[in-house]
């Protein structure tokens, strides 16, 4: 649903009517109410001009999403982590070319080049995935009940070497995010949560939380389902304490408003978002910035990131010159 989602919209911001009932209708085409949840927003020119939620937030218990259902927007979730970062780096918390060693001495102690923060948040630090480090284990991440970002480290810090010299090549990695949580709280002095949390209120971003514990209550939380070919809906399990790569619950309400205030940043002279959505400075590689890719989209220029975690999926895209952002989140598989 995503993808034809981005094109259509793409096209009709240029229309002159009113084409809200046409963007209703086809959503509306690719969901049923008695489907898991697709939320689907969109900003032009700083207003809300469209949202939409449709389908289940829990499909044992036939309960329709809301407003206030909150849902995991995966691998979206960096452009905060990072924003986390650029706002301490702003506050002169931290400088993006520290060693991240400097924050986490045990971490590949035969590696003589620098492994600097903005390597880690461009993907370009040449740290493995853990995922993938998980697989060869054979042992995924996903079965790992409770297991947590400390875990994760753990992992990391047994590792020897890299794939290639920091600053050299870009390898998407959420193992780079898992540590910047760390750097994160070793320079505010504050849990990574507590950090993050004052960051959302401040952005009015209310209903809006990194994951502590996946037995938590999350109130409003969308349950997320899979189709695994059959036709039949299976709830997806979520066993980890993982944050920081992902694992953000939110609503499409505080999205939009985080997309409202981008775009206003320029107005409202907000250094930290503006400098969020431009290359990292001084960085090798410059198609990904502060936890967002920076390539265009459909022969637009673009600010953009997807993520699926299980079944929860996401996409945010930005085309800054069209004054339009497009968010969509599912806990749908298909």
């Amino acid at each position: 649903i995503i993808t034809p989602l981005f094109l259509l919209f793409l096209y009709i911001s240029h229309a002159q009517n009113s084409f809200t009932n046409v963007i209703d209708t086809v959503v509306r085409s690719q969901i049923t109410s008695k489907d898991p949840s697709v939320f689907v927003g969109v900003v032009k020119d700083r207003e809300v001009i469209y949202s939409s939620y449709m389908g289940l937030a829990s499909l044992q218990h036939q309960v329709p999403v809301t407003e206030m259902s909150r849902s995991n927007i995966a691998s979206v979730a960096k452009q905060f982590t990072a924003l986390c970062i650029l706002q301490l780096q702003l506050n002169g918390a931290l400088n993006l070319e520290d060693d991240i060693r400097t924050y986490l001495p045990n971490l590949y102690p035969e590696i003589k080049k620098p492994i600097r923060i903005r390597h880690l948040i461009n993907h370009t630090s040449g740290i493995r995935d853990y995922p993938d480090l998980m697989g060869v284990q054979r042992n995924p991440w996903w079965k790992r009940v409770g297991m947590d970002n400390d875990d994760v480290i753990a992992l990391l810090e047994k590792q020897e070497d890299l794939n290639f010299t920091p600053g050299t090549e870009y390898t998407y990695s959420n193992s780079n995010y898992t540590l910047l949580t760390k750097v994160i709280e070793k320079a505010s002095g504050v849990s990574f949560h507590d950090y993050s949390k004052q960051l959302f209120e401040d952005l009015g971003m209310k209903n809006t939380a990194f994951l502590k514990n996946y037995m938590a209550v999350i109130p409003n939380q969308v349950l997320p389902y899979s189709d695994w070919g059959d036709g039949v809906w299976q709830q997806f399990p979520m066993l980890t304490n993982l944050y920081g790569d992902g694992f953000l619950f939110t609503t499409l309400k505080d999205q939009l408003i985080f997309e409202q205030a981008i775009q206003n940043a320029q107005q409202t002279s907000n250094q930290l978002l503006i400098q969020s959505q431009l290359p990292i400075p001084n960085s090798e590689i410059t198609t990904y910035g502060f936890g967002v890719k920076l390539t265009n989209r459909l022969n637009y220029k673009a600010v953009h990131h997807s993520g699926g975690t299980g079944s929860y999926n996401a996409q945010i895209a930005r085309y800054p010159e069209e004054g339009l952002s497009i968010f969509v989140m599912s806990s749908n598989s298909r």
